[in-house]
């Protein structure tokens, strides 16, 4: 059925890739940086025109945690 399109509503291949750097600078604080790409055989992804669809989509994603005690 995912070949039909059940969880989209279209019939497509969908695939992404995701890459994640973490740093930890000092005890307690925690940086990671991720960058995710999602594709499609299909347009499927919206854009910032009205009716325009795109292939693919790029995001990028900064966290910081900080934490005390053991």
């Amino acid at each position: 059925m995912a070949d039909q399109g059940l969880f989209s509503g279209t019939s497509q291949a969908l695939k992404d890739t995701t890459v994640t750097l973490e740093q930890r600078f000092v005890d307690g604080f925690l940086l990671r940086e991720e960058h995710r790409r999602d594709s499609s055989n299909q347009p499927y992804i919206y854009t910032d025109l009205l009716g325009a669809l795109k292939r693919e989509q790029n995001t990028a994603t900064l966290g910081v945690v900080w934490w005390f005690g053991p």
